[in-house]
């Protein structure tokens, strides 16, 4: 086989040069995804500058959350780094294990609460793949002992949808796969994002009261660092509640979005102890983008189980002494009750 020409492998390297550079953006990168064109960037460093135009960072953006398209989001997100490229990386990678080497890297910025003191809140819901709903809540400001909680919705507010009232446990079933919950959570001053949510629920149920209710809870668990092994917040649970209601015509209505987080012990943490994690989370380690769903429910059933087992641990060394207080308590009793029916006999 002879080898090809001196000039045709010159051309064949430099084609991709020769391409206008209106043809790469208007024509070729608006048919990549985001993967794709993050793959395109590596090649040159010219379609590493072309892969970098705001605009189609932008457009990935608001085509896969909507919510970013808000005038407040859209100052914030150009106000990154590398602007809505950065944002699309933070927002769509899993947040991962805190390792030692990132929470003690010279790169990542003290934990300093002032400068956390407001969060926002981008949260879209899909259903089959169909824009249901999409919220944009700016918070601003966690108590130091007040839960941690953040709510999307007023109690008095609803918010249609042409979804209909499951029926049956079939139907509930189905729910689960095919809702899809984005809650990109920001912090305009440190300027970084992540995405909170597993993305399809962890847990769908039907509840009685208040009503007739369809709940389903997302999630997203992780590590909260170095120096708290065995701790109450070793892992934390960002939970994330979606509320539905069944209204006249016989479909669904949203009536609540929520967003809390707990520790190993179920316990709702105060915003001082959420606001640390969440920058540690900010800063961590990046997972891969790809099975989301799945790394959600497993992660979310080790931290049940896990939480299961710290809190019989607990029981079980508390059982004692309980047993032996209890023990103390009635032997107290009864001495106090020997005495007082030999002063009753003396005296009557």
């Amino acid at each position: 086989m002879h080898p090809p020409l001196v000039a045709e492998t010159t051309v064949t390297s430099s084609s991709i040069s020769t391409v206008h550079p209106d043809i790469m953006e208007n024509h070729i990168f608006k048919l990549l995804d985001a993967s794709a064109l993050a793959s395109a960037s590596c090649v040159s460093s010219q379609l590493y500058s072309l892969a970098s135009d705001e605009t189609l960072w932008t457009n990935f953006c608001n085509s896969t959350w909507p919510s970013t398209d808000n005038p407040r989001i859209r100052r914030v997100i150009s106000s990154f780094p590398k602007g809505p490229r950065a944002f699309f990386s933070d927002a769509v990678t899993n947040p991962d294990t805190i390792s030692t080497t990132t929470a003690n890297s010279s790169s990542s910025s003290p934990v300093n609460l002032d400068r956390t003191s407001r969060l926002i809140s981008a949260v879209d819901i899909y259903y089959q793949k169909r824009h249901v709903f999409s919220k944009v809540v700016e918070t601003e400001s966690f108590g130091n002992r007040s839960p941690f909680r953040v709510e999307l919705l007023d109690p008095r507010d609803t918010v249609p949808a042409r979804i209909p009232y499951p029926v049956d446990e079939r139907m509930m079933l189905e729910l689960g796969d095919r809702f899809t919950l984005s809650w990109i959570l920001i912090d305009p001053i440190r300027r970084r994002a992540m995405n909170l949510s597993s993305y399809k629920p962890v847990i769908v149920e039907r509840r009685w009261l208040p009503g007739e209710q369809v709940h389903m809870r997302y999630g997203w668990v992780f590590n909260s660092g170095p120096g708290e092994e065995g701790s109450a917040t070793e892992y934390v649970k960002f939970g994330i509640s979606l509320t539905w209601e069944e209204c006249q015509s016989g479909v669904m209505h949203v009536t609540g979005v929520s967003l809390d987080l707990e520790d190993m012990y179920g316990n709702q943490m105060s915003g001082k102890e959420s606001l640390a994690i969440i920058q540690k989370g900010m800063v961590g380690n990046r997972g891969s983008v790809k099975g989301r769903e799945e790394e959600g429910r497993r992660r979310y059933e080790e931290y049940m189980e896990m939480r299961r087992e710290r809190i019989l641990s607990v029981i079980s060394i508390k059982e004692p002494e309980r047993f032996h207080h209890s023990l103390y308590v009635a032997f107290r009793l009864f001495i106090f009750a020997t005495l007082g029916l030999l002063l009753f006999r003396r005296f009557f």
